[in-house]
């Protein structure tokens, strides 16, 4: 196995290696790269997402007349476990053998519902024999460097490759090598010299080399890039715990990216935004929660001339969330319904990955904060109920031997999935009482919330049937479960 640790800003270009590699190109390498980014709940359920995804894969790749096409893969007994899927790939690596050196399988999967479970598989595989035209490789940081301790329990089996180029490497030599004399060129090169300034150095040596910069936007009249530079400078004076300097030169910006907008430079307009935005996330760090509140509403205003939706209903929450902790709660309270109604002009698909869900759940937490916290407790626990669910079914596959049979595996997944279904109807129930319970306002806020993201939400965390049931599968399961709990009632005189 092949631990490769990259710095802990080059993700992308671990991406990109990828992707070249995946393309018949002159930088593409004598082996074959594929990568699995399937989630992780159980060992055995992995195991088999691994065998299905190579199937896949493979299918997508190579045309019906295309050499290995006919790898024939249904010789090869399948069997939900580490071993198992490694006996899949080496079926494929074996019949690919004249095509490439090694094949690599990536693991990335995401998100992993157990990281003891996860662990305990890439331990089961390095247990198996790992035949010599196969690699496995686990990526991670020069920060975390989580697969250490794996490299350490198993010093044969696991190499530790450290890549040191990151992205801000990249930056420098692209824009010595882009091309571009004049002011032009000069600045790609002492702007991408303060990027990693920003990353790795301190506040005064960003602005020191910042100043360079300036001189030379200033001089070309290039009021956005010096708009740029101004928010660059205040984010490493608040990196530097210098709140006083960051605000000066958000307001600097400000001026800059203001006067730019008049002339109609492109962008300029988001670059505002964005300064008021700034200024907000300086005062706040700073303590000062008034002053941070006035700077995102005027965020959100400017985010409306941009046109910038999202930004908008980020603009008021944060605004509510600043007034809430200055100990004004009407202000707070007024700011997170303006966030809230805001969102009704976003589409329904994008309004989940706006801070729409935050602004109802700090709007509730405002109203009753010790009904939200039992909210978040009861997910909390159902999460706890998942995890020892999943342990007792890895438990269970354990004793299975290294290619267990599928009837078997059937039955522990059958037990697995009663008991998390059991689970997540149990939650459900707990926190619709504890919503049943609520006043007027906090049941409004929840109804807000079911209409405009699902008709199920009942506040953060969100609460996720383990098993990816769909909406149809959960209208069911809940409806069959909400006439059970009312007949229920009726016999021991309990009235709705």
């Amino acid at each position: 196995m092949i631990v490769l640790r990259i710095p802990d800003n080059a993700d992308r270009l671990l991406d990109a290696f990828f992707a070249v590699q995946a393309e018949s190109t002159e930088w593409d390498t004598p082996d074959l790269f594929i990568r699995f980014d399937q989630p992780f709940d159980t060992s055995f359920g992995y195991s088999r997402a691994l065998c299905d995804s190579l199937l896949e894969q493979y299918r997508d790749t190579f045309d019906d007349d295309a050499s290995g096409a006919t790898w024939p893969i249904n010789n090869v007994p399948r069997h939900d476990s580490a071993a198992g899927f490694l006996r899949i790939l080496n079926s494929f690596a074996v019949h690919h053998s004249e095509q490439f050196r090694y094949v690599a399988a990536v693991f990335q999967p995401h998100p992993v519902s157990v990281s003891a479970a996860w662990e305990g598989w890439l331990e089961t595989a390095l247990k198996s024999p790992i035949p010599k035209s196969i690699r496995l490789v686990v990526v991670d940081n020069h920060t975390n460097r989580r697969w250490q301790k794996l490299a350490d329990q198993f010093p044969d089996a696991v190499k530790v490759i450290e890549a040191h180029t990151d992205m801000f490497d990249i930056m420098r030599e692209t824009a010595m090598h882009s091309g571009g004399g004049g002011a032009t060129g000069a600045y790609r090169q002492i702007m991408a010299d303060v990027m990693a300034l920003l990353e790795r150095g301190s506040a005064q040596q960003v602005a020191e080399r910042a100043k360079k910069a300036m001189n030379i936007v200033q001089r070309e009249q290039w009021l956005d890039q010096e708009a740029v530079l101004h928010t660059m400078m205040a984010g490493a004076w608040i990196k530097g715990a210098d709140f006083e300097r960051a605000i000066s030169s958000y307001r600097k910006a400000r001026e800059c990216a203001l006067k730019a907008e008049g002339n109609e430079v492109p962008g300029a307009a988001q670059l505002v935004m964005q300064t008021w935005f700034g200024e907000g996330g300086a005062w706040l760090a700073a303590g000062k929660m008034k002053e941070a509140a006035r700077a995102y509403r005027s965020g959100a205003e400017q985010a409306r001339r941009v046109p910038d939706p999202m930004f908008v209903v980020e603009g008021l929450r944060m605004t509510g969330f600043c007034f809430a902790h200055a100990r004004q709660p009407d202000a707070a309270k007024e700011h997170y319904v303006l966030a809230i109604r805001e969102a009704e002009q976003i589409p329904a698909a994008q309004r989940p990955m706006t801070t729409l869900p935050m602004a109802l759940q700090d709007l509730m937490r405002l109203l009753d904060a010790r009904r939200v916290e039992a909210l978040e407790a009861a997910a909390q626990a159902y999460e706890v109920s998942k995890a020892e669910t999943f342990g007792k079914a890895e438990k269970q596959h354990s004793y299975l031997g290294a290619f267990p049979s599928a009837s078997d595996v059937a039955r522990i997944e059958e037990t697995m999935a009663q008991q998390l279904e059991d689970s997540f109807v149990a939650c459900h129930r707990k926190r619709e009482r504890l919503i049943a319970g609520a006043d007027r306002q906090f049941r409004n806020a929840i109804d807000a919330g079911r209409a405009l993201l699902h008709v199920r939400w009942s506040g953060l965390p969100e609460l996720k049937h383990a098993l990816d049931k769909t909406e149809a599968e959960l209208a069911q399961l809940l409806d069959a479960d909400a006439l059970n709990q009312a007949e229920a009632d009726e016999q021991i005189g309990i009235s709705p």
